[in-house]
């Protein structure tokens, strides 16, 4: 018997060579057009930027006025607890800074599209220099809605990858 193995008669990692029945073929993902990628890749960076300047009391505004941001704790739902979260995050003495990259957008129809962004964070408290490591890598899963004032985030769930 030849245990070589034979990538062009495997299905599935069924080393035996039994095909299984065909699957469904996802659709590909839909992607934004290319003045919607920039549109919402400043929203992105808008949201990361306030909270890196002292101005994460002013990052409910780019959401829906019943908006989620889940980072981790207990998701907060609306402006009022966005903002609460934003002040007290100011008031913290912790300086970031976040490298946004990898940003893909798909399109969902009717306004909406889904955003996938890698962050890269820089963390330190008081006023010595922080570390050269990042404090964490995670991805932001986003929902956004077109309003008639632009992109608003409907939603925003973080997920750690990688902690220091």
């Amino acid at each position: 018997m030849d245990h070589r193995f034979d990538y062009l008669n495997v299905a599935d990692g069924n080393p035996d060579g039994q095909r299984e029945r065909p699957r469904a073929v996802p659709r590909p993902a839909r992607m934004v057009s290319d003045a919607d990628h920039a549109s919402l890749s400043r929203l992105v960076e808008e949201l990361a930027w306030r909270i890196d300047h002292g101005q994460a009391d002013t990052v409910w505004q780019l959401f829906l006025p019943d908006g989620v941001l889940s980072t981790g704790g207990t998701p907060l739902v609306g402006h009022d607890a966005i903002r609460s979260w934003g002040r007290a995050r100011v008031s913290s003495g912790v300086q970031t800074r976040h490298v946004c990259s990898g940003m893909r957008f798909t399109d969902q129809g009717n306004g909406q599209v889904t955003g996938s962004t890698l962050l890269t964070v820089f963390m330190r408290e008081g006023s010595c220099c922080g570390s050269a490591i990042p404090a964490v890598v995670g991805e932001d899963t986003d929902e956004f809605v077109r309003t008639d004032a632009g992109w608003r985030l409907a939603s925003r769930t973080f997920e750690t990858l990688f902690v220091k």
